[in-house]
């Protein structure tokens, strides 16, 4: 008869982890829901929905005063494709050796002087950079205080953010030169007008959400406007057929309350921007692309 091998040593019953629960975040002067969430990580602006229910808020856009505590959720790792990090070993073992594998900087630095309210988050956001890279531009001694962020992505997660000073100077990324090629010249070109920016893109409302009260519509920055470009925001109301625009250079546009009408029924906004360029004849021309229409439900004012 042949032995038996001995059984397995027995295996170690694993322990449960507890998940931790959502950052609680201390309400400051200047605050927005986007710029919280920027602020803990979240680049999916979907995750406002949820926090208005971890909160029992109706509408994001009306924050508790300064000194409040609200919950923030946490962001949602995001794993690593399998085999991802042997693709990327191969693709830098390979490399011929004329490509050089480690790059510095892309980018240059510029001063900005720190405005009322002004945060860590809507600094970032305006300048399209991230918390940390805000925090590296600007090290101790005369830079930011950063002792308060623990760095598990670009945005994630600064719960003690240092606190800004109006008046402050700091360094930002400076936006990237516009390449202008040079093209050959045969005498029968057309002229058009090239769009030399992105899709302004919609943040608040969110798509399909329902808002009560005062309307601000919120997008993110395409960066540096010339002198003679602006955000053209574009409103339809789709209940009652009224349409309007507006120019502004600013990030935001609250829409007058002669549009938001009081009769009884809910209303549906369909809005986009574009970046325009005003030409010298007084109309505006496109200098950018648009999204499609974002859509969101007004309840009325109370």
């Amino acid at each position: 008869p042949s032995d038996t091998p001995p059984p397995p040593p027995p295996s170690a019953t694993p322990t449960a982890t507890s998940t931790p629960g959502p950052y609680e975040h201390v309400i400051r002067a200047g605050d927005t829901c986007i710029g919280i969430v920027y602020e803990y990580g979240h680049l999916d602006l979907a995750v406002i929905g949820v926090m208005e229910d971890l909160n029992n808020m109706r509408d994001c856009g009306s924050l508790p005063g300064p000194g409040n505590v609200i919950l923030v959720p946490r962001p949602t790792a995001t794993p690593t494709p399998f085999g991802m990090d042997l693709t990327q070993t191969v693709i830098a073992t390979n490399a011929p050796p004329m490509i050089t594998l480690e790059a510095g900087a892309s980018f240059s630095v510029q001063k900005y002087t720190v405005q009322a309210d002004d945060t860590l988050s809507s600094v970032a956001i305006l300048h399209d950079s991230s918390l940390r890279q805000i925090c590296e531009l600007n090290p101790l001694p005369d830079g930011l205080n950063c002792g308060g962020c623990e760095w598990q992505s670009e945005n994630c997660c600064c719960p003690n953010p240092p606190l800004l000073s109006q008046g402050q100077e700091i360094n930002v990324p400076a936006p990237p030169p516009t390449a202008t090629p040079t093209p050959t010249l045969t005498g029968s070109e057309t002229p058009t007008a090239t769009p030399t920016h992105d899709a302004p893109w919609p943040v608040y409302p969110a798509a399909g959400s329902e808002v009560i009260g005062p309307v601000r519509l919120a997008w993110l920055t395409v960066g540096l406007l010339s002198d003679d470009e602006h955000y053209l925001v574009l409103v339809t109301d789709e209940t009652t057929g009224t349409t309007f625009n507006a120019a502004t250079r600013q990030l935001s546009f609250e829409i007058p309350s002669d549009y938001l009408l009081v009769d009884g029924q809910a209303h549906t906004f369909a809005w986009q921007v574009v970046v325009v360029r005003l030409g010298e004849d007084g109309f505006f021309y496109p200098s950018g692309q648009a999204l499609p229409e974002s859509r969101f439900t007004w309840l009325g004012w109370e």
